[in-house]
């Protein structure tokens, strides 16, 4: 991994290539969830329309019926994966808050010591505002955007439940 020579020099190169990693992870992590999510959506609509028309026709096609339960599966599925990265993503994020604080209360330590100041470099302060924009989740932004992601997991399924119930 190649990064600035501001960087490389610094005495938090540890620190922030990590934190350099972990925002090129949650970015990847915001974008799957994202994604999941759709796909739990599109699994809805796919198992809603075909477990309408199998529930409309007097005699079920076989292939139908397939179709159907694979769509059910996509919501459980895409569902559960969609929580798991999500958990993934909350578990890099407080790591990655921790590194943060301790990071940004050296700099601010070291600036406030009479015999030692210094300013970090611009690309120290470019890798950490990245690091607090990425954890932020796709449409959302601070912490309540991964309750909200994880609500919306829980609406897929119980609409796919309830469809089950109630078009039986």
């Amino acid at each position: 991994m190649k990064f600035d020579a501001q960087i490389e020099n610094s005495e938090f190169r540890p620190e922030l290539e990590r934190l350099i990693r972990m925002t090129r992870n949650l970015r990847i992590y915001g974008i799957m969830i994202l994604l999941m999510l759709l796909f739990c959506f599109l699994s809805l609509s796919v198992y809603a329309v075909m477990h309408r028309k199998v529930c409309l026709m007097s005699y079920p096609f076989y292939s139908d019926i397939q179709f159907e339960n694979l769509g059910f599966a996509g919501i459980f599925l895409f569902g559960l994966i969609g929580i798991f990265i999500l958990i993934r993503f909350n578990n890099i994020r407080g790591k990655g808050l921790i590194i943060y604080e301790e990071l940004t209360d050296e700099i601010d330590w070291s600036r406030k010591r009479r015999d030692f100041t210094f300013k970090p470099p611009l690309e120290t302060k470019i890798v950490i505002r990245e690091f607090l924009k990425s954890t932020d989740l796709p449409f959302t932004s601070g912490a309540n955007g991964q309750a909200f992601y994880l609500v919306l997991y829980f609406v897929f399924f119980l609409a796919g439940i309830m469809i089950k119930i109630l078009m039986i």
